[in-house]
């Protein structure tokens, strides 16, 4: 059996640890090999001493690109797969240059982060007549497959509304504030990079395809103005070290291990310790209460459905704990799920896996609870089940429940949350459909 060749587009964590590694037979989450199916024949970077590092500790000679080097990389290596997981704003250049030079494409989400980007997508995915594939990896967790075979099965009846709240603790909410998603021309903001596998996971579970959003939101936490910011007696801002002294954030989670008068900041976890000194200057200051922050930590939404359902939708970048509380109401009863999850890379809150509990409350009789047992694995057990179906193609379970992600489900993710934040800066409410046909 022929193996698949695979380029890789951006040595992120999540491109090395999700998808490298297991490629070139060297996984360490627990999770397979790929070696017997797959091969990896190109990496492209914009940090090619990261590269260079990362070969040399693994032993490796696989050919690396530059940046700007995508049309050399697909000709020279001739791959037909290829894998977008850079920052999120690279990823429409690399989708279409693999589309167009006749690759699939695997897309880490966002698929890119905008509506402009999705047309510029969907035109050069009809066009080549090969396929865009997103790693919405959400749908894989036990949870939202037990739930969406409840719904499957008819268990809800018609789905009236929905409402669903997802909120980020202080070490996995304030990590974005360190890294490039902060920046909206890199991350499209987070109502984009980090909301749309809410959305896509609504989407999914109700079947349905978005209408019309309004939004609203802000900047509460972090930024110039954060309300969590350390000052001085007189209510200006503190030097740099002594803010992170003062900083209950910094204190919670990283006083015993990075020095306050150092600008290095690290908020996840990396065991092969490689540079990123492109991506992250050393001497440039990243910090949660910089000037430079100007996108959203807070959102409120409410979704309507072109089937009629309504969601709605909050988020917070800034809670005591993490996780997320569902409930959809339908024709005949409702399902509550309350789930925490432990987000913290620095291992000093974590805690066993809770069992997942599904409240059934039909409307005539009384309530059912359905246990969800932990599953093993990045994401609830969700990394597992996407690699093996992003690699080597759906399993029976991803057909049935229909959890591969494509181009469309992929847009409305994205329009839903650009929807998010242009509702917020113009005060009204947005239609999904108009803003992916660039009529909004």
């Amino acid at each position: 059996m022929k193996k698949q060749r695979f380029v890789i587009c951006g040595l992120s964590l999540r491109g090395i640890y999700h998808f490298v590694l297991p490629l070139i037979g060297k996984n360490t989450d627990g999770g397979p090999n790929f070696t017997n199916q797959a091969e990896l024949v190109g990496i492209l970077d914009i940090d090619q001493k990261r590269v260079e590092e990362f070969q040399k500790k693994l032993g490796l000679q696989i050919p690396s690109y530059r940046a700007d080097a995508v049309n050399q990389m697909i000709k020279e290596t001739r791959p037909d797969v290829l894998i977008a997981v850079g920052p999120d704003v690279t990823h429409c250049e690399y989708i279409v240059a693999g589309l167009e030079a006749g690759c699939d494409v695997i897309s880490e989400k966002p698929m890119v982060i905008n509506s402009e980007q999705v047309r510029r997508v969907q035109a050069a995915e009809k066009k080549s007549g090969r396929t865009v594939r997103v790693a919405h990896n959400y749908r894989y967790g036990p949870i939202p497959k037990a739930l969406k075979r409840l719904i499957l099965n008819g268990k809800l009846g018609r789905i009236i509304n929905i409402e669903f709240t997802y909120n980020l603790d202080t070490c996995h909410g304030s990590s974005y504030f360190y890294r490039w998603n902060r920046d909206r021309t890199m991350s499209g903001g987070l109502s984009i990079h980090k909301c749309c596998h809410h959305f896509d996971l609504i989407n999914w579970l109700v079947g349905d395809v978005p209408a019309e959003l309004c939004a609203f939101g802000g900047l509460n936490y972090y930024g110039a103005n954060g309300l969590l910011r350390p000052r001085d007696a007189h209510g200006q801002p503190l030097s740099p070290a002594e803010e992170k002294r003062k900083c209950r954030v910094f204190q919670k989670f990283y006083t015993d291990r990075l020095d306050p008068e150092s600008s290095e900041m690290s908020t996840g976890w990396d065991g092969l310790k490689l540079p990123y000194d492109v991506q992250y200057p050393p001497e440039k200051r990243r910090y949660i209460y910089d000037d430079a922050i100007q996108i959203e930590d807070t959102y409120n939404a409410i979704v309507r459905y072109q089937g009629g359902a309504t969601m709605s939708y909050s988020c917070n970048f800034c809670t005591p704990w993490e996780g997320y509380i569902l409930a959809i109401n339908g024709t005949e009863g409702r399902i509550e799920v309350s789930h925490r999850t432990d987000s913290d890379p620095t291992g000093k809150m974590s805690s066993a896996p809770e069992i997942g509990l599904i409240t059934f409350y039909p409307l005539f009789r009384g309530k059912e609870v359905i246990e969800v047992p932990p599953v093993a694995g990045g994401h609830g057990g969700a990394d597992f089940l996407i690699r093996d179906d992003l690699i080597l193609g759906p399993s029976a379970e991803s057909k049935e429940l229909q959890l591969v992600c494509g181009s469309e489900a992929g847009a409305n993710a994205i329009a839903m949350g650009e929807a998010v934040w242009r509702s917020i800066q113009e005060h009204r409410s947005i239609s999904i459909p108009g803003l992916l046909a660039g009529k909004y």
